[in-house]
């Protein structure tokens, strides 16, 4: 028998499953430093009882399975949202004028409508001729839209409410738990090292995702952040199950 290696890695991939039954195209999780697919079955035993010895004489086996873990390194929204039941939205970049803060006192922190927040410029109430408070000096603001009040004028103080004008950047948002449960098609494009690069190919028509383990969003040390889930494999009722696909998956080596 000639002897055979594995060293892999490659491309992992995952395809949406319409409601009808349709595969929507194949999305790149970006990189995927782990797979692992685990097999289970349920044995169901029968030992008799006319020897005295208690021996096993029937073993069957149902609740067959496979249940796979991933490590994704890639936490952008998309994958975030497909691994929290997360709801996907976006904003486009735009201005805001006439944003009214509430009564403030100095120390104060206000968080404006939108994220991505530049070129803020804080006025008062006065009509017609507002007064502009100045930046550094009566307060100041960071990306996230939160506004902190350093020291309001004196003499004279500021009419209330102020008035928030300033430009805001382009966002997307995952909201976590917000979303349907989706099911997916899996894919993994294999390269096998220890042959060459011989490539193969896994595939799993249908497969459950769980929700990501842990999410570490502060990082040390020297190693980048990662996300651990899991997919638990479903029966494809749509193939046959005498057919060469099976109903669960395949694993395809390219001569």
């Amino acid at each position: 028998m000639e002897e055979s290696y594995y060293y892999g890695q490659g491309e992992f991939e995952l395809a949406e499953i319409a409601a009808d039954g349709s595969l929507g195209p194949w999305v790149w999780a970006g990189d995927v430093s782990e797979l692992t697919g685990t097999l289970s079955q349920t044995a169901i035993a029968h030992r008799e009882s006319y020897s005295g010895k208690k021996a096993k004489v029937r073993e069957f086996f149902t609740e067959l399975g496979i249940d796979w873990s991933a490590t994704l390194h890639q936490l952008d929204v998309n994958n975030i949202a497909k691994f929290t039941l997360g709801k996907v939205s976006a904003t486009t970049a735009g201005t805001v004028t006439g944003e009214a803060f509430p009564t403030v006192v100095n120390g104060d922190v206000v968080q404006l409508d939108q994220l991505n927040v530049s070129d803020l410029v804080l006025t008062d109430s006065l009509t017609p001729t507002p007064a502009t408070l100045v930046r550094g000096t009566h307060y100041d603001y960071d990306i996230y839209g939160d506004v902190k009040i350093i020291a309001l004028p004196t003499s004279p103080a500021p009419t209330q409410p102020l008035l928030a004008a300033y430009s805001h950047g382009a966002t997307q948002q995952a909201a976590f738990l917000a979303g349907e449960r989706k099911n997916y098609a899996l894919r993994y494009k294999g390269i096998n090292l220890a042959e060459n690069g011989q490539r193969c190919l896994v595939e799993m028509y249908k497969v459950s995702a769980g929700l990501i383990q842990t999410l570490a969003m502060i990082t040390s040390g020297n190693q980048l952040a990662s996300a651990p889930v899991t997919f638990s494999s479903l029966l494809d009722s749509s193939k046959s199950a005498d057919g060469p696909l099976g109903q669960y998956g395949r694993y395809v080596v390219l001569g």
